[in-house]
Parts: structure tokens; C-alpha cells; sequence
């Protein structure tokens, strides 16, 4: 026989249940981050934001998005999917992040190959002298820039600075005529790097280091597109051109 909850009882239950859920919402973004950078024994966590998801929270350490639930208590890392529209909302915020970087480190401290005639796409390229792969995207840049696709260069030494490429992309940096640098150390084009490695611009190549590693890049070449999209590794140009172009 089913027993019935007296009706004061089940009163003070909806109010119980009602505080404790008004509490939860309540929770500021500082108390929601609390236990994840404890656990994580650092305060380099971002402020939760809302997400569109009743209850579910987004935040991010280094180049890691994390979700919170139930006030910051629990957490998953990971992408979140609608299924209904088949968007992923994480990529949407990793592409947001990306732009965002990458303006920030502003064109001076870049190497530019700019697009013939008009330009119709940017392709953001982290870059290894040392890297082979890196050196055959380079011998492809000139098609890339015939079908309107202007290539920026960032310094992205392999290791850090015990990487195989570190000197070499500080002479490159520092060299006078940069993309004429840059095609040497990559062995497109026949010369010897003569430049300084103490240049002022010689500090950029730790800066797209750091840069690098916000932002998710593990190796060379990473390829961005200017909407923050990623290309894993290295592609050709043929099959490089039109994803640009249709973007």
C-alpha cells in the first residue's frame, strides 16, 4: 500500500528543494572553479561560463575546455555536441580562441607571404625549419599564393629552445630579407643564413612558442585557418586550396 507524504511534509520538501537548487544557480564563477583549481593545484583556471545547457558550465585551463556540473562539484573534459544540430559547441569556442591568440600576436612578428592580386584567404602556418614537412609546405606556398591565399608564418621551434630549428628560426627572424631567410633555412633556395641570433625580433620565436601551446599546436606544421580552424599536419596543396577557399 502506497503511503502517502503529509501534505506539510511535502511542502517543506518543494521549499528545501527549491533553495538548494537557487543556491546552485547562485554559485559565482570564482566558487564554481573552486574545487577544479584546487585539484588541479593552480589558479590558471578561466571564469565558468554559461553554455546554453541548463546546469552546465564551461571553462578552460591551458588549451583544455572543461565542463561543470552541479555547482563546480563535478567536472568532464571533453566536447560537448548538440546532436540536435550537430554543432560542436567546444570547437566553436577552441576556434574563438584562436582567432583571438592569433590577432593578439599581431603581424610585425609574423612572416608574410602575401597573396598575388587579391587575397581571398589566410592560411596561419606554425612553422619548424627543421621540420621536413614544413620545408615541402614551403616549396608549395607559391601556389598558394597564385590562387589568392596569403601565408603567415609563426615561429614554432620543436623541443622549446633545445629544439633542432631554434637558432635557425632566430637568424630567420632576425635576417633582413625574412622570406628569403625563411626559404634558405628550409632549403627551397640555395644561400647560407648569415644573420644575428640576438636580434630584438629573435624574442618573437619564444613568443610563437608560448603562442603555440596555448592553443593546442604538438608539432609542425600546424595549419590554421582564419576562422581558428585546424588542419592536422602537413596537406597538399591541391587539397589545401579549395578547403581555404570554400571556407
Amino acid at each position: 500500500m502506497t503511503r502517502l507524504i503529509p501534505r506539510a511534509l511535502a511542502a517543506s520538501i518543494l521549499m528545501l528543494l527549491l533553495f538548494s537548487s537557487a543556491r546552485a544557480g547562485d554559485e559565482s564563477a570564482e566558487d564554481m572553479t573552486k574545487l577544479l583549481k584546487l585539484r588541479l593545484g593552480t589558479d590558471q583556471v578561466e571564469p565558468a561560463q554559461e553554455t546554453g545547457v541548463d546546469g552546465v558550465y564551461q571553462t578552460r585551463f591551458g588549451n583544455k575546455f572543461a565542463y561543470l556540473i552541479d555547482g563546480g562539484r563535478y567536472v568532464f573534459i571533453g566536447d560537448l555536441v548538440d546532436l540536435k544540430t550537430a554543432r560542436n559547441l567546444t570547437e566553436l569556442s577552441r576556434r574563438e580562441l584562436v582567432v583571438e591568440e592569433l590577432a593578439d600576436f599581431g603581424e610585425d612578428k609574423q612572416i608574410i607571404f602575401p597573396a598575388e592580386n587579391e587575397e581571398l584567404a589566410v592560411l596561419n602556418v606554425f612553422t619548424d625549419t627543421s621540420c621536413g614537412y614544413c620545408q615541402q609546405l614551403h616549396k608549395e606556398v607559391k601556389y598558394l599564393q597564385e590562387a589568392g591565399i596569403s601565408v603567415h608564418y609563426y615561429p614554432y621551434p620543436r623541443g622549446g629552445s633545445r629544439g633542432p630549428g631554434y637558432a635557425d628560426l632566430k637568424k630567420v627572424w632576425c635576417a633582413d630579407d625574412q622570406q628569403r631567410a625563411m626559404s634558405i633555412a628550409k632549403k627551397v633556395q640555395a644561400g647560407s643564413l648569415s644573420s644575428s641570433e640576438t636580434c630584438e625580433s629573435a624574442s618573437y620565436v619564444d613568443d610563437g612558442y608560448l603562442l603555440g601551446n596555448r592553443i593546442g599546436v604538438t608539432g609542425t606544421p600546424a595549419l590554421f585557418a582564419s576562422d581558428g580552424a585546424m588542419f592536422n599536419g602537413y596537406v597538399p596543396y591541391q587539397q589545401l586550396i579549395p578547403q581555404l577557399l570554400n571556407k
